[in-house]
């Protein structure tokens, strides 16, 4: 059960509520942005990062949905799991490449700059200084300008991961399951 109250559209000052209206899908708002909504300046300056990082990271989607659910598994986030799957399929992701990034180094299914960016999303999660090793292989798939857009959307990703967890904000629907049984 979510720590704090989902918010509804009425409670959210009138010069925010076009926020609420953007991103409704079906008429249903996320868990997440029901939660977020409690700030509701705070929400509106999280999506305006989360858009930028979305459309100017350097990253196409799939690669991108690739290194949010890669953030994901390190930080057992299950909510940006099941959404992100959602996501990274509608992208393209099979089943099989994103289950293959539970054990992406025993798997063939990568790319050279895949391989070099999933390195780096496990380094940066495992401290915030990643070694100079998996910069630099980053660095020579990715120009400067993409390496920052990474290094903020797993920041970023990281982020709501504490965010989700310390608020225990659950899935819409039933978990689609660590190894998508759901």
């Amino acid at each position: 059960m979510a720590r704090l109250p989902f918010v509804e559209r009425a409670n959210i000052p009138e010069e925010l509520q076009y926020v609420w209206d953007r991103n409704t899908t079906d008429g249903a708002l996320p868990n997440i942005f029901r939660t977020m909504a409690n700030n509701p300046i705070l929400w509106r300056a999280y999506l305006r990062l989360g858009n930028a990082l979305w459309t100017h990271s350097g990253l196409d989607i799939a690669t991108r949905e690739l290194a949010i659910l890669r953030t994901a598994i390190l930080h057992h986030s299950l909510y940006e799991w099941h959404q992100h799957v959602h996501i990274g399929r509608r992208a393209g992701l099979s089943d099989g490449r994103i289950l293959a990034l539970h054990h992406w180094r025993a798997s063939d299914t990568f790319t050279g700059p895949e391989r070099a960016l999933l390195e780096y999303v496990d380094a940066l999660a495992a401290s915030d200084h990643p070694s100079d090793e998996a910069h630099t292989a980053l660095a020579e798939h990715f120009d400067s300008s993409t390496v920052v857009g990474i290094n903020l959307l797993i920041g970023y990703y990281g982020m709501t991961a504490r965010f989700l967890g310390g608020l225990e904000v659950e899935t819409e629907g039933p978990f689609v399951g660590w190894q998508l049984q759901g």
